[in-house]
């Protein structure tokens, strides 16, 4: 399956999505923000696409990830690198030839978003067939292709486990890792209380995340079962010992979180309050959802510090679960 409820209470999950660029892809990144996701693409999503290209909106687009093979002299290379720096592109040089300095030529491996590209002109025959309508709505260049293209290997994305990723020693020798070019992708619902220690990490990680100014169906909440005492010799954290009446709690604190709920539902339905400022009365139990896209390198330091025993239980709970899943090699296309 590729769903999984890393809590235990029917709410929370963790969807695998696969790994591939479309224009269904950023349109359901974008959507994510309203608590909708489509199946088949239609007028008023193609309509959204330039929406969000004529204002800016850049990240549904980075969900859209392109492994290109490139080759260019040392000078254009150079510039390309100072250009792009904020871009979060990832290379993997796989031969420098310098015989003739002034002729230098660089052949490497470039992973990026469909926006950086697009933000850069580079453009390859996939993404005119993957990502028609959002290089229409970014006014690119009528199909042209990027003069330093040599291959596009996006398909490779999906197939972490492929034999290509070990066609050359490359990695090795450059002290690179495929790690480092491959991506995940998954849609999740966890607590804002959890989610908070997830935002932490953002480098290499892209987000789009549901906001309740758009959003006024009910709210769900986590609400546990066992309550952990606090730990004496940690500032943060807890003990493994549970309140004795921790059945009692559960009851007390879903008595409280659904008096908050009834207040927001009235706030909605009866005063005509905006969303946008009735949400601010929601606890930080509320689930929230967001499609997150990354480097499989992102997600290992990830889960390297979130599986600590030092990190809280319920966020080691979804960082073992997305670890079993690479482990697994559940990327491949979502299988």
């Amino acid at each position: 399956m590729n769903k999984i409820d890393p809590l235990g209470d029917k709410i929370s999950s963790i969807e695998l999505l696969p790994v591939a660029p479309s224009d269904l892809q950023v349109v359901n990144s974008a959507r994510v923000s309203m608590g909708k996701q489509t199946k088949k693409l239609t007028d008023k999503d193609t309509g959204l696409i330039k929406y969000l290209a004529k204002h800016k909106h850049w990240t549904p687009f980075s969900h859209s990830q392109y492994l290109l093979e490139r080759k260019m002299s040392v000078a254009d290379y150079l510039v390309w690198c100072s250009k792009s720096v904020d871009e979060q592109f990832e290379r993997a040089i796989i031969e420098m030839n310098f015989h003739l300095p002034h002729e230098g030529i660089i052949h490497f491996y470039e992973r990026g978003s469909l926006y950086a590209f697009m933000k850069h002109k580079v453009l390859s025959e996939r993404m005119w067939n993957s990502n028609t309508l959002s290089l229409m709505a970014f006014d690119m260049p009528g199909h042209s292709v990027d003069k330093h293209l040599v291959n596009d290997w996006t398909a490779m994305l999906s197939k972490p486990n492929d034999p290509w990723w070990n066609k050359t020693e490359l990695f090795k020798g450059l002290g690179w890792s495929p790690e480092k070019l491959q991506v995940a992708q998954f849609r999740i619902r966890m607590p804002i209380f959890v989610a908070r220690q997830w935002f932490k990490h953002q480098i290499g990680f892209t987000r789009n995340e549901v906001s309740r100014r758009y959003v006024s169906a009910m709210p769900e909440f986590f609400i546990p079962h066992e309550w952990r005492l606090s730990a004496d010799n940690v500032k943060q954290g807890s003990s493994s010992e549970l309140h004795e009446y921790s059945s009692d709690m559960h009851g007390w604190v879903a008595d409280a979180t659904y008096g908050v709920q009834a207040k927001y539902n009235e706030l909605i339905e009866e005063e005509n309050i905006c969303p946008e400022q009735a949400r601010s009365i929601l606890p930080q139990s509320m689930y929230t959802e967001f499609v997150e896209t990354a480097s499989i390198d992102a997600y290992n330091r990830l889960i390297a510090l979130r599986t600590e025993g030092s990190a809280q239980v319920e966020i080691q709970k979804y960082a073992k679960i997305i670890e079993k899943m690479l482990k697994k090699g559940l990327t491949k296309n979502g299988e």
